[in-house]
């Protein structure tokens, strides 16, 4: 099944420089050679067939890039959610059980990381993971469960953003509600271009449980403490990994959801799959709140 499933942390090219860069605050006099209009502004296609969020929005105020240097100095990206002053929510599997250098960058584009680190990143001090999450088969659907992880960084908060709040136990979403992605992912299957903050909506009326068809096997399968979410033709690619999920009701949004994996569900040919499209999965915010709250405040 695994030729269906992909795990969206996507490959960046950034030098180990940056992330040695990384470790302050963001203060300085040197701050003053680095360009401060590097953010990226107005619309594209985006997410899959979504939009680029500019600098101060409601959304990009509390999303922030997770990049992550292997021990074989491969580098990929995520994307995370600010939940505390100095700690950030995104997925298990955008960090390594092997090693390696964590950082999270503040703006909505890997272009401004690249001219600016030192405005734009902190390193990433210390980590917790669910201890049931399996980091020896990432491709087992059932990560999605518990496909989370708690990142505590050295320095300040850049003006501009902001800490998002943790749901309630007891919130649910109404078949009249919208659904939100953002991430810092690609459009394409070819993922070529990854590195800039976008967002895409759904309706809340393609939830379709914790349960979905797997066409390749001709059976349901089910994967608890998740939402799982049919994009068809909008939704999370590679590179938004770790991204928020917000429910919408009016201008409030609620953070419900990270993203774990996508499934091409619809797929009868493994030669056929394309990963950007079928299901997205969500692990459910709501059924780990003991364990975040937790993290947060031993971190």
């Amino acid at each position: 099944m695994s030729p269906a499933l992909f795990l969206r942390s996507s490959a960046v090219l950034l030098s180990l420089s940056l992330l040695s860069a990384c470790g302050g605050s963001g203060g300085g006099s040197d701050l003053k050679v680095e360009p401060s209009n590097c953010e990226v502004s107005g619309k594209s296609f985006g997410i899959v067939n979504g939009q680029t969020l500019a600098s101060g929005n409601e959304l990009s105020s509390s999303t922030v890039m997770v990049i992550h240097m292997n021990y074989k100095e491969e580098t990929s990206i995520c994307t995370g959610t600010l939940v505390a002053n100095n700690k950030v929510l995104t997925a298990a599997h955008c960090i390594s059980s092997w090693g390696g250098k964590t950082a999270i960058a503040f703006s909505n584009n890997v272009g401004c990381v690249s001219s600016a680190p030192k405005r734009t990143l902190r390193l990433v001090t210390d980590t917790a993971v669910p201890d049931a999450y399996s980091y020896w088969n990432k491709t087992d659907f059932n990560n999605a469960s518990t496909d989370l992880a708690v990142l505590k960084f050295s320095g300040s908060i850049p003006e501009g953003y902001k800490i998002r709040e943790l749901p309630q136990k007891s919130y649910s979403v109404a078949p009249t509600d919208r659904l939100i992605m953002t991430g810092y992912g690609t459009t394409t299957e070819k993922g070529e271009d990854s590195g800039t903050l976008r967002f895409t909506s759904t309706p809340s009326s393609n939830v379709l449980g914790t349960s979905f068809y797997l066409a390749l096997v001709g059976k349901s399968v089910s994967v608890p403490k998740t939402i799982i979410v049919d994009q068809a033709n909008t939704g999370v690619c590679t590179g938004d990994s770790g991204g928020p999920l917000y429910n919408q009701v009016g201008s409030d949004l609620t953070l419900v959801g990270i993203t774990s994996m996508g499934v091409d569900n619809r797929a009868t040919d493994e030669k056929k799959v394309r990963v950007c499209h079928g299901v997205a999965l969500f692990t459910d915010v709501r059924e780990h709140l003991d364990w975040i709250n937790d993290q947060i405040n031993k971190l």
